[in-house]
């Protein structure tokens, strides 16, 4: 604008010049109208040029910063997730030790029972969720009586039937032709009241009471065993009542616990 104002001004004292001298030519003072219009062109064409890169400097500016925050916010998140690298790998290498450490120990295996029977064992129980559970450190199946047998009675239900006929599979193979299998039932506190299961356990020359039911499900068991080939002579059973619970037999919880027939599993 102020490049405008001096033309305008040097024009005007041009032509007051001519003026003042009283020698003014039209052609001249047209000629000089006309290149003063076209400055005037010239000047506001830049102007608008000037106007334009204004513009396009304060958006890129504007830019910029939008640049420099989101910048900052992948830096700030960058931070965190290296920190977040940083825990796990230190959880890591804790939890890398403890496995070192775990791996220099002696594999603990109180039965002797071959590594292959143990795997077998542990994917028929796999099998048989809540059926029966199975320790590989003392090689005992934990059979839930209450899964195994109907309430006073000797007679094998068929999930606990079908589990047992696996097993004996298992020990029969030659791998297992060693394996001794000690079968052990238990009860809980309760007496025996029932009439049908009096008159079961005269039936099968046993006591009455809860010693009696204890041993009459543990041979029940074995009798599957025996079905499925395992050898007589490898075989043992044992009834103990109530005489070792392993809960309280005050409560329904505990109670169904100490309702069981294990098998250990030795060689």
């Amino acid at each position: 604008m102020q490049r405008l104002a001096v033309a305008v001004v040097m024009a005007l004292a041009g032509v007051i010049l001519l003026t003042s001298l009283g020698c003014v030519d039209e052609a001249k003072y047209n000629s000089v109208l006309l290149r003063n219009r076209e400055q005037e062109k010239l000047i506001q064409e830049k102007e608008s040029q000037i106007a334009a890169l204004n513009e396009r400097v304060n958006a890129l500016t504007a830019r910029s910063g939008d640049a420099q925050r989101l910048l900052a916010e992948k830096e700030e998140h960058l931070a965190a997730v290296m920190k977040e690298r940083d825990e796990v790998r230190k959880a890591l290498d804790q939890l890398m030790k403890i496995y070192g450490d775990l791996a220099k120990r002696p594999t603990v295996n109180q039965t002797g029972i071959p590594r292959e029977v143990q795997m077998e064992i542990r994917a028929l129980a796999d099998q048989f969720p809540g059926v029966f559970t199975f320790d590989e450190a003392t090689g005992r199946l934990r059979f839930n009586a209450d899964l195994t047998f109907d309430s006073g009675s000797n007679v094998v239900k068929p999930d606990a039937r079908t589990a047992l006929a696996k097993l004996g599979q298992i020990l029969t193979a030659d791998v297992a032709k060693a394996v001794k299998v000690d079968i052990i039932g238990s009860t809980d506190s309760d007496a025996v009241k029932k009439p049908q299961t009096i008159a079961l356990l005269k039936e099968l020359n046993k006591a009455t009471n809860n010693q009696g039911l204890s041993e009459a499900r543990a041979e029940a068991v074995a009798e599957i065993l025996k079905g499925a080939k395992v050898e007589p002579a490898r075989i043992t059973t044992k009834g103990k009542g109530d005489a070792e619970p392993i809960a309280d037999n005050k409560t329904a919880e505990g109670k169904a616990k100490n309702r069981r027939v294990e098998i250990f599993l030795s060689q």
